[in-house]
């Protein structure tokens, strides 16, 4: 289990061991050291470690859909697909 501490790093525990603590030994974790805790920049960065080749950007680009608010109201109208809650 990842804690963020307040002061903005983290530190690494099992599930059990979280449960046991008091509320006062977890406000003591913030007292940790730098050699105890991590840096947590970007929660998000490099999180599945894939690559995803060129390919599939070129298809996903290729396949774009505009939202109902990007179309035009006379086009929507014209279309016969549309329905008039549509619009």
């Amino acid at each position: 289990m990842i804690i963020q501490l307040p002061n903005g790093r983290i530190i690494e525990c099992s599930v059990e061991l979280y449960l046991s603590l008091s509320d006062i030994e977890i406000q003591e974790l913030n007292g940790l050291g730098i050699s105890y805790t991590k840096e947590c920049g970007n929660p998000f960065y490099n999180l599945y470690n894939t690559k995803v080749p060129i390919e599939f950007i070129k298809d996903m680009d290729e396949e774009y859909e505009p939202k109902l608010y990007e179309i035009d109201p006379i086009e929507k109208i014209e279309d016969s697909e549309f329905l008039p809650d549509d619009t």
